[in-house]
């Protein structure tokens, strides 16, 4: 059965439309007008999140100058104007398109590996992250499934997924991600194996008996699921590691984080993950996103156990 993009409501289809009047512009008009104009509204105007922004990368890069923090911070700003342009630019975007956008290196024993095999992607919120979902026009014969949040507003909500969704490319719920899983384990996806992409960065909430990594110079939560899926099922891990080529254009590395079979300590997969990201991070800090709000918990030094704060990071 073939996969379609789903409807639009009203209020969805003119954020569509809107989105793809930016897309149908030239290359050069999109980076070289339209986003140094977000860049200027969102850094100078609004100053969207900046105390925020400059506290987490102030925390985490504390041998960094104020100068430095500063220039990483409006550096930042520019990724989020390119971001905006490059999310918008998906309406519409063809096969050519997305192949131009983002170059995959995926070596030959990594292929050998996750061949015929479902595997867990552990992506994160650095470089472009939606352009992740492109993998599959790389690695012919699989379906990507990801994972994703569903949003309050309908209209956003419905935009997203109409341009996250391709004939190989499946959004999921987060809650229903497990179940889906499970109900296409043995025919896979149209009778492909899946890509099962997860964005494990997020603000992970503390959940029973919670784990903290040492990310950026402090402790911190991270979500556990790709590992608990790879570990119970015996799936190949791969994380993919985004350089940034050009505005809108993106190189990225496919790496074996673990072969399916390995025997490994819990937590293992996740500490080879956090510090793959931490090292793409510490390389180009400005493709992270700083403006979500990363350490809202941090461990009672007393029990460990976590704690939420309602103020500062």
């Amino acid at each position: 059965m073939k996969n379609t993009k789903p409807e639009l409501g009203l209020g969805a289809r003119c954020l569509w439309l809107l989105c793809r009047s930016i897309a149908i512009l030239p290359y050069w008009a999109q980076y070289g007008c339209i986003a140094p104009f977000i860049y200027v509204v969102v850094r100078y105007l609004v100053g969207y999140r900046r105390g925020l922004i400059l506290k987490q990368l102030s925390d985490s890069f504390p041998e960094k100058s104020r100068e430095e923090i500063e220039g990483i911070c409006n550096e930042f700003y520019r990724h989020f104007a390119e971001i905006i342009i490059t999310t918008m630019s998906m309406a519409g975007i063809t096969e050519e398109q997305r192949r131009d956008a983002v170059k995959f290196n995926i070596a030959d024993h990594v292929r050998q590996t996750l061949k015929d095999r479902h595997v867990v992607i552990l992506a994160s919120h650095y470089g472009v992250w939606e352009y992740a979902q492109f993998v599959c026009l790389h690695l012919p014969g699989y379906c990507e499934i990801g994972a994703y949040h569903p949003l309050s507003n309908k209209a956003w909500d419905e935009l997203f997924l109409h341009l996250r969704t391709f004939e190989d490319v499946i959004p999921v719920p987060s809650s229903r991600y497990l179940r889906y899983f499970i109900e296409h384990k043995e025919s896979g996806v149209n009778g492909k194996p899946m890509l099962l992409g997860m964005a494990s960065d997020q603000n992970a909430p503390p959940k029973g008996d919670v784990h903290w990594y040492n990310f950026l110079n402090r402790p911190t939560l991270f979500f556990e699921g790709g590992e608990q899926l790879a570990t119970k099922f015996s799936l190949p891990v791969v994380y993919f590691s985004m350089k940034r080529k050009g505005a809108g254009r993106y190189e990225c590395d496919v790496i074996l984080v673990h072969d399916g079979q390995e025997p490994v300590e819990k937590h293992e997969i996740t500490e080879r993950y956090v510090r793959l990201l931490e090292q793409d991070i510490e390389r180009d800090p400005a493709r992270w996103m700083w403006s979500h709000r990363r350490w809202k918990y941090r461990p009672d030094p007393v029990t460990g156990e976590a704690v939420y704060y309602r103020k500062g990071v």
